[in-house]
């Protein structure tokens, strides 16, 4: 009996979760690269009554050296808030133990935070392509936001073998790890493709990645039960067990 297999497609530099081979076959592709974007210091303030964070790679460089301005000012913050579970583990690697985490999307991040937020200064690290919502919905409650631009995810170009995969070896389930992820996968799809793929059913981390797939004509999304590789990886699992899409 052959293993069923699973498409993931992640914007990030993070490899996806190892599975167990004997029960699904995971295929990977890497929609976009990581390109730095010159950080202007002078925004940064002394101080921030907390730290939003939706992304590692957001982490990973606001810390990268302990002793910079913005790291020193993430360090000192009452909070620090999270979108997702994988998030809120690096900064705890990074020693920053005042942390929260939402669900997954920036509407969950939100409901997470104080409705009032008058006078607080907060300092939002993150990529050149993060979603309006957050920072719009965090103003909207009285708070200075600071947005400290740090990254941009640049697409790769159209890698036409997932087409042909999905065409001739169909996939029992997949997964796109954000919006973008998705955004370059149908993009790269011819309409054979992109038919079967709607119809296969989906894993995905967050509400986000959720609506887009959605608005696509995506038929089954589930949302894995914590915004983490490893839930992903267990929805795939469960998913890919009802065989490959018709």
């Amino acid at each position: 009996m052959s293993v069923p297999r699973a498409l993931v497609v992640r914007s990030g530099p993070d490899p996806f979760v190892a599975v167990d081979a004997s029960r699904l076959e995971v295929v990977e592709r890497v929609s976009h690269t990581i390109e730095s974007v010159e950080m202007d210091a002078r925004g940064i303030p002394g101080r921030a009554d907390f730290a939003v964070f939706t992304s590692r790679v957001a982490v990973d460089r606001a810390l990268l050296d302990p002793g910079s301005t913005l790291a020193r000012c993430v360090a000192a913050a009452g909070q620090a808030y999270c979108v997702g579970q994988g998030t809120e583990a690096a900064l705890r690697a990074k020693g920053i133990t005042r942390t929260a985490t939402g669900g997954g999307s920036a509407r969950a991040l939100l409901a997470a935070l104080p409705d009032r937020l008058e006078g607080m200064t907060v300092i939002f690290p993150c990529g050149a392509d993060s979603l309006a919502e957050l920072p719009e919905g965090l103003r909207a409650r009285g708070a200075r936001v600071i947005p400290i631009v740090m990254y941009r995810k640049v697409p790769k170009p159209a890698d036409e073998s997932v087409g042909r995969e999905i065409v001739e070896r169909p996939f029992a389930a997949f997964c796109a790890t954000a919006p973008s992820a998705a955004q370059w996968l149908f993009e790269g799809l011819g309409p054979e493709a992109e038919a079967r793929l709607r119809a296969t059913p989906a894993v995905v981390l967050g509400m986000s990645t959720l609506r887009w797939l959605d608005a696509r004509g995506v038929t089954r999304i589930e949302v894995a039960p914590e915004a983490s590789f490893a839930a992903a990886g267990q929805r795939l699992e469960a998913l890919a067990s009802a065989g490959p899409a018709d």
